[in-house]
């Protein structure tokens, strides 16, 4: 079955009071490999808040990322763990050359990585740094892959640019068919996550993937994906937030 799919990158209220811009960035893609499978691609990223190029950052690694799991899949139709960890070093590489061409330490284009490769046959999840994968089971409950990442101290965690040998990332292969999935940034996390009880808020989703599921046209799923970004700027989420959020949601299940 075909995936469905939209996704918003929106700007926080505390950097659009000081016109920083937004520095999440979402890259999404589903393409289909020489086996025929449809294979979905997704990577989010969020920009340190502190690092002068953070958000600059984020669209180096949503963008090479994604690069580098296409031509991979279109020319092997698999992908492997360790190909994750070769595209994490080289996303590395491609930072330390923007920062050298800036003068500035690798450090100014910290950013995190949260992503997904999802076929018919397996799911292949990496993330370095918080922000958080929620996947559905055969009940259709949400769970995250992993908890967030965040450091010692409040509002800190890993970034890419931390250490060329990617002691934070994390990288699984599920052989299983999964049939939804939502990636977020952690300006959602309080919202969508029980910290209490290191759950999913599940009623966050459920309205979100149903209105999705319904959507059977393009020009349906391009109005839903307007009325997403009208929705993440809303007050009730702003009321609650004032950082940059992404959030992506994808189904393949019917209505």
């Amino acid at each position: 079955m075909t995936w469905k799919a939209i996704g918003q990158s929106i700007t926080g209220t505390s950097h659009a009071a000081t016109t920083s811009g937004c520095e999440d960035t979402l890259y999404y893609e589903c393409i289909t490999t020489p086996d025929s499978d449809s294979v979905l691609i997704v990577t989010v990223s969020d920009g340190a808040g502190s690092a002068l190029y953070g958000g600059d950052g984020a669209k180096i690694v949503t963008t090479e990322a994604n690069k580098y799991i296409t031509l991979l899949l279109q020319e092997n139709s698999s992908i492997t763990v360790t190909d994750i960890y070769a595209m994490a070093e080289q996303i590395y590489d491609v930072l330390a050359n923007a920062a050298t061409n800036n003068d500035v330490a690798i450090e100014e284009y910290s950013c995190t990585m949260v992503g997904a490769v999802v076929s018919s046959k397996y799911a292949l999840f990496y993330q370095i740094g918080d922000g958080a994968i929620i996947r559905s089971n055969d009940a259709g409950a949400l769970s995250t892959v992993w908890w967030p990442h965040n450091g010692e101290y409040l509002n800190t965690t890993a970034f890419v640019t931390d250490n060329v040998s990617m002691p934070d990332l994390q990288v699984v292969l599920l052989n299983e068919e999964i049939n939804e999935l939502a990636l977020f940034t952690d300006g959602l996390q309080m919202l969508t996550l029980s910290m209490d009880t290191l759950t999913v808020h599940q009623p966050f989703f459920t309205g979100l993937f149903h209105h999705l599921r319904l959507a059977d046209t393009p020009e349906k799923i391009a109005t839903l994906n307007t009325m997403l970004a009208q929705y993440l700027d809303s007050p009730a989420i702003n009321s609650r937030t004032d950082d940059d959020k992404t959030l992506f949601l994808a189904t393949r299940l019917p209505a």
